[in-house]
């Protein structure tokens, strides 16, 4: 048994987070049938790999079914209104305004089906003066005070790939907002409106951050908060190779153990200077993790039970044997492309684990089956098709 088995989830998202988002329903046994227009299909792919075969090793839209529908067609609506009618959750990444004119907003939706969850990820949400603004990540991880801590003290900014508003941001928020109105509607017989904003998103990822300067008044810079580089326990160094490690001793017992591995019990006090000698302290430090490649001080600190961590390339993190033993990379069998590999299942549950059925199929796989199962006919698919309705 799968713990989602017999929901059913349109994917309108086309781009990565609302995708991700609907990966995790389909992980655990949802029924997610991605709907797509005509022209179209897979976001940003690399150059020279067949749709087929980055299908296959996109994460995001395995264990999904897929149609394509021109929803701005009267037949096209119709075909989804259908679907509407047998699904339980709508997940949408159209700017404010798009799924309204389209006659698919979720005024027009509950209408159909009043028990529908209908999740909106937008910028900045669906209300307020930056609504109808067009962005990125970047654009929203900036704006939310995210890029402001991150970087080195008195340097620009740096980007972090689009981890922060796009995947965690919505991505991650759109699944918990999804489910608390699911849960919800266990009680009240009705589905609703989930508004998710990147902004939002970001802003709530800070609330540790957050909490310091509200309550304080002071503002946290890059490079001087203890999450930021700006203590010595907690902070990247490089290594003799060239490479980088990473230190989190938060707790002194261990930054005690991190000292005396070191040979440098002079430092014991100063696991959080005065502001005056933190640059000291760290100098120290910076000097010490340059006398050893990356490699060697990973072995160095296996048995020495305080808070260490090597900067991996995605490669080293895909062979490391923590991460194969808790099955974060997994491989599979495609019939035409071959053996796969994809990232696993971060979320383990005991008793209805989620499972991987089937890798991602090139855009409208599963059209006619579709709307096989909705009643149509095979002259109503065939017709369907010749006026561009269906691909």
């Amino acid at each position: 048994m799968l713990a989602l088995e017999g929901l059913v989830v349109l994917d309108l998202a086309r781009r990565y987070p609302g995708a991700y988002s609907a990966m995790f329903f389909a992980d655990f046994g949802a029924e997610v049938i991605k709907v797509d227009p005509p022209v179209g299909g897979l976001p940003i792919q690399p150059e020279n790999v067949s749709e087929e075969k980055f299908a296959a090793y996109y994460a995001s839209d395995r264990n999904k079914k897929s149609i394509i529908l021109n929803l701005k067609s009267d037949e096209g609506r119709e075909a989804f209104h259908r679907l509407v009618k047998k699904a339980d959750v709508l997940i949408e990444g159209f700017s404010p305004g798009v799924m309204k004119r389209l006659k698919t907003d979720y005024d027009t939706l509950k209408t159909i089906n009043p028990r529908l969850i209908y999740c909106s990820l937008t910028g900045y949400g669906h209300d307020g003066p930056y609504a109808h603004m067009p962005g990125h990540d970047m654009n929203y991880s900036a704006i939310g005070g995210a890029l402001s801590l991150v970087g080195e003290r008195g340097g620009r900014p740096y980007l972090v790939s689009n981890l922060l508003a796009d995947m965690a941001g919505a991505g991650l928020h759109s699944v918990i907002g999804i489910l608390i109105a699911l849960m919800a509607r266990e009680r009240t017989g009705r589905g609703q409106f989930v508004d998710i904003s990147y902004v939002d998103g970001v802003i709530s990822l800070l609330a540790m951050d957050a909490s310091f300067y509200l309550a304080t008044g002071k503002v946290p810079r890059r490079g001087e908060t203890f999450t930021t580089g700006g203590v010595p326990w907690g902070n990247i160094y490089r290594c003799k190779d060239g490479e980088y490690i990473t230190l989190g001793c938060a707790e002194p017992h261990f930054w005690v153990n991190l000292c005396r591995a070191l040979g440098r019990e002079d430092l014991i006090p100063y696991h959080t200077p005065p502001e005056e000698k933190r640059e000291e302290v760290i100098s120290a430090l910076a000097e010490i993790f340059l006398t050893r490649t990356r490699k060697e001080w990973c072995e160095f600190f296996k048995d020495k039970d305080t808070c260490f961590g090597p900067v991996y390339y995605l490669n080293e993190t895909f062979s490391d044997p923590q991460v194969l033993h808790r099955q974060m990379v997994v491989e599979l069998e495609h019939p035409n492309v071959g053996k796969v590999k994809q990232i696993g299942i971060p979320i383990k549950l005991s008793e209805t684990p989620g499972q991987i059925r089937s890798l991602g199929v090139p855009t409208g796989t599963h059209t006619g089956e579709i709307l096989t199962s909705l009643g149509y006919t095979k002259e109503e698919i065939q017709k369907l098709r010749q006026t561009k309705v269906i691909g």
